[in-house]
């Protein structure tokens, strides 16, 4: 049986985990804290905060000059842990083996599942459907691979389920990014103007591992 496996993106998870216990702020632009060195600075944020400018890791005092009326929530670090393992053991019903990827994630092994939803279309669609019910923003994929359902659900534009063997064709137009290097390397590429996967996967192998490390190439 062939391995199949679903990435689920809680993009805004403990935003809209706080707008449901507070529903009066879903209109107010949010963002949580943590402190970092006698600094405090945004560890996430929701679309509105986001669609304003603030950034992750940007100091809460600049975001708050950026957006006015700028909601700030202190961080807890094992918040986002407990919310995903709530969500977690929920998604038990749909595969059996379900794991935490934080921040805001959680990885199915879906193999030989969705066929009890006529098809990984409907399996995802059902998945999908649960979760907005209950007021998350979500994104997912399905793939081959832990790390092409990963990349997908996260910089993907057009499909959400990879077809068996077609996980490279599917990075190609993605960003970097996607293949979570590390973030010197990001920059190196970046600073080449090596803004999709497309434009470095076939140069040779002695060339990327000179130029940007092994990382890379494992990746």
């Amino acid at each position: 049986m062939a391995k199949r496996f679903l990435s689920i993106w809680l993009k805004y998870l403990t935003t809209d985990w706080l707008c449901l216990q507070k529903p009066e702020l879903k209109s107010q632009p949010i963002v949580f804290g943590v402190s970092v060195h006698n600094r405090k600075l945004v560890s996430s944020m929701n679309a509105i905060a986001e669609a304003g400018g603030i950034e992750i890791n940007m100091p809460t005092a600049d975001a708050m000059a950026i957006v006015p009326g700028l909601v700030v929530v202190d961080d807890k670090p094992e918040r986002n842990i407990k919310l995903l393992k709530g969500i977690g053991e929920w998604c038990v019903r749909y595969a059996p083996i379900v794991s935490l990827d934080p921040p805001e994630g959680l990885i199915l092994d879906i193999s030989g599942c969705a066929h009890l939803w006529n098809g990984e279309q409907g399996y995802l669609k059902e998945i999908l459907n649960r979760l907005k019910s209950k007021g998350y923003y979500v994104r997912a994929a399905i793939a081959d691979t832990v790390g092409a359902s990963w990349a997908v659900s996260r910089y993907g534009k057009l499909k959400a389920i990879i077809g068996e063997g077609e996980q490279t064709e599917a990075l190609l137009p993605l960003h970097p990014a996607s293949l979570r290097i590390e973030p010197i390397v990001l920059q190196r590429l970046q600073k080449l103007g090596l803004n999709q996967v497309h434009s470095f996967i076939s140069m040779p192998r002695s060339v990327l591992r000179r130029r940007f490390g092994d990382n890379l190439l494992l990746r």
